[in-house]
């Protein structure tokens, strides 16, 4: 049976699912050379929030480097995001054949050619949770959810999901009033933005204990 739960890492919250070792999804099918890398496609996109908590301990301080030593991070004014492998010859040939995945959801081929660069195959993510953005801990596929959405508890994970969302959007918008009134940003002024990040205070939120979710494993044989 497949379980999702709630975990911490140094009070950083993360939905997590025993299912995700043994990927199914579609969306984690792999038609580049990065295999076996499960639904880790998306090009990070770093918030002022997670550079800040980077700046707080020489751990993180290392990781915020590999991301900006990383030869295809673009840096913009208030978030860097971290583009990784993308193979498009081959999708080129993909999108040219005769024979597309089948899927009536997804639009967007290029994910079946797309890696994440902090990506390792068989291994996963090499980067701590609590570096990770809020996209890569809370995703959670369409066949889980298709498969959780039954369950009342999953309400509650859905309803949490939103609020620490919407405070991680405040709590970045206050970052950015905060450079922008020292006419700074991550693009013009790195050093001196990244500077003042480790200097300010780091707001907390205490996500709540929520039960895991043990899921019938009837939903894999599609019962």
């Amino acid at each position: 049976m497949g379980k999702i739960y709630t975990e911490t890492d140094r009070d950083v919250p993360r939905y997590a699912c025993t299912d995700c070792s043994a990927c199914g999804s579609l969306i984690g099918k792999s038609l580049c050379k990065v295999k076996s890398r499960g639904c880790c496609w998306y090009f990070p996109k770093f918030s002022l929030v997670d550079i800040q908590r980077m700046t707080k301990a020489p751990e993180g301080l290392k990781v915020l480097n590999r991301i900006i030593d990383n030869p295809n991070t673009k840096i913009y004014n208030y978030y860097m995001q971290a583009r990784g492998f993308f193979d498009e010859a081959e999708y080129e040939k993909y999108m040219e054949g005769e024979t597309l995945a089948e899927t009536d959801y997804i639009e967007d081929h290029t994910i079946f050619f797309r890696a994440c660069p902090f990506v390792k195959a068989g291994q996963g993510c090499t980067l701590p949770p609590r570096y990770r953005t809020f996209v890569c801990n809370f995703f959670i596929c369409r066949e889980i959810t298709e498969a959780a959405k039954s369950y009342e508890l999953f309400q509650n994970y859905e309803e949490e999901r939103l609020k620490y969302s919407r405070w991680l959007d405040w709590e970045n918008e206050g970052l950015k009033h905060v450079l922008s009134e020292r006419s700074l940003t991550l693009h013009g002024n790195l050093a001196e933005a990244i500077q003042v990040l480790q200097e300010l205070e780091m707001s907390q939120y205490e996500f709540p204990y929520l039960e895991p979710i043990i899921l019938d494993d009837s939903w894999y044989r599609g019962a």
